[in-house]
């Protein structure tokens, strides 16, 4: 049967609850006595003030108007675009594409399209990189096209795609890859042929051309690495922050794009799985993952005590009901990655805890993170302005349609998307292509990603997005006033 004949359409009233957003109260007006010149003074200070404000601190959020989570893509089971009948009917004969063995894990945006990871855990898996239209309605199961290509995603070919858990698009639109190599983790016999790599794309160009950078084995082990999820900070070089959930060296791997340079951050208190937290319960489904740290998240920028500029990375292992955080000025000391485990453990923050495990997360650009909630099939966020412990909020809570929450992005259009794939069902190998087993789900909250926060102006220096244009605009103005009041 075809992914999307009528057993496989989203029934319009496919919406999951949505609870009441925040309300923020607006800024108070400010008086001044009725004299223009007086007037004109202290509208200036005020834009002075407004501006160098918006300049020091971080973005405070803003809750726009709230949409219901709706479901807009469904899939029994994954199927592609294929050259023609036949051509599947071979890969099918071959064990090539095993259709039970294709799930969706990564979700990112870009040119109105959704780019979709299926990492190779298993054998059968036909391309490990594709795409579908962001905003197609003529179908609730799309086929998914292999990006960039059929042939570079070609199975034993060491300079094509081989097991990509995860991507991210930064604000320079690169796609940044992550490439872990080994294919079959979940099989008994892994195949480690090809090295784990970063890999690049420039995708403004359109020529989708690769550059793929080979991770060195002495600092990520291409037996046991497991390159799971990464953030990129588009600052001094643009970095990328990475969570490697080994099960024997977990870590956050640090790269520095402009001179390839690569170290690894270990701290085994906030980076392993906890007994307390390997179980997880999903409509009546028990599952057992002691998976290290996974999540990963960016927050905006903030002016730190000696005037620099910096940001939080947050962070927590699967298989742990706590949210770490830690400053990216920390991440990117690399005397740090020469030390032995625990050298970062005197800057790591236990936020608090959570009322169950979390895969996935992402950020805003004003500092709300989403996350979900897996034993709770919850979506939740947390406005990172506020104390973790008394700030979550559940945003979304649905058994039915929230299994297993998994990645988040962002498009232009102010929407949120989440990715929901069953994964404990995969992992135990009891995937039923009778049932729906992968969704997208949307949502409107008029934010962007973090990716397009507000770069704030180091000392002396120049915001990217002329951010320093406002307030040295608004001192111009009242030296100007200043002047006409002397004459």
């Amino acid at each position: 049967m075809e992914a999307g004949d009528k057993r496989n359409r989203v029934p319009s009233h496919a919406e999951l609850r949505l609870q009441p957003s925040v309300a923020l109260h607006a800024p108070t007006a400010i008086h001044a006595p009725n004299t223009a010149l007086t007037t004109m003074l202290l509208v200036l200070f005020a834009i002075v003030a407004a501006a160098a404000a918006q300049n020091e601190k971080s973005p405070k959020s803003i809750t726009p108007h709230r949409e219901q989570f709706r479901v807009i893509y469904e899939w029994r089971f994954i199927d592609f675009e294929w050259g023609s009948p036949e051509e599947r009917e071979t890969y099918l004969n071959n064990s090539n594409y095993i259709p039970q063995n294709v799930i969706i894990s990564g979700i990112n945006f870009h040119g109105d399209n959704l780019f979709l990871t299926l990492p190779r855990m298993l054998n059968g898996v036909p391309a490990t990189l594709a795409m579908i239209p962001a905003f197609q309605n003529e179908t609730t199961a799309p086929k998914l096209k292999p990006f960039p290509s059929w042939a570079q995603n070609k199975v034993g070919d060491c300079e094509s795609l081989q097991f990509v858990q995860n991507i991210e698009i930064d604000r320079n639109g690169i796609m940044w890859i992550l490439d872990n190599g080994r294919i079959g983790t979940l099989t008994q016999t892994p195949d480690p042929k090809c090295p784990p790599s970063i890999v690049l794309i420039d995708l403004k160009t359109g020529k989708n051309e690769m550059e793929r950078i080979p991770l060195p084995a002495e600092i990520v082990n291409p037996n046991t690495t497991y390159l799971n999820d990464l953030v990129v900070d588009n600052r001094d070089g643009d970095y990328a922050y990475i969570t490697d959930n080994s099960a024997v060296d977990p870590g956050i791997i640090v790269f520095r794009r402009d001179d390839k340079k690569i170290w690894k951050l270990r701290d085994k208190r906030s980076m392993s799985s906890v007994p307390e937290a390997t179980l997880f319960r999903i409509n009546g489904t028990t599952v057992n993952l002691p998976v290290n740290v996974d999540g990963i998240a960016l927050g905006p920028q903030f002016r730190a005590e000696d005037d620099s500029i910096d940001r939080t990375v947050y962070y927590c292992p699967l298989a742990s009901f706590h949210l770490f955080a830690i400053n990216a000025s920390v991440l990117r000391n690399e005397s740090l990655g020469e030390r032995s485990e625990g050298a970062i453990r005197p800057y790591v923050v236990d936020l608090g805890t959570k009322s169950s495990q979390t895969d996935g997360m992402k950020m805003d650009s004003t500092g709300i993170l989403f996350y979900g909630l897996i034993g709770n099939s919850t979506i939740a966020e947390w406005n990172s302005t506020v104390d973790f412990r008394a700030g979550q909020r559940t945003i979304a809570r649905d058994p039915n349609y929230i299994q297993w929450a998994d990645r988040f992005t962002f498009d232009d259009r102010g929407n949120v998307y989440v990715v929901v794939n069953r994964l404990y069902n995969f992992v135990k190998n009891q995937v039923s292509i009778e049932e729906v087993n992968y969704r997208i789900l949307r949502s409107h909250t008029g934010l962007k990603s973090y990716i397009y926060g507000e770069d704030l102006m180091p000392p002396g220096g120049h915001g990217q997005h002329g951010a320093g244009s406002i307030p040295k605009l608004a001192a111009s103005l009242l030296l100007l006033a200043v002047a006409h009041l002397l004459v």
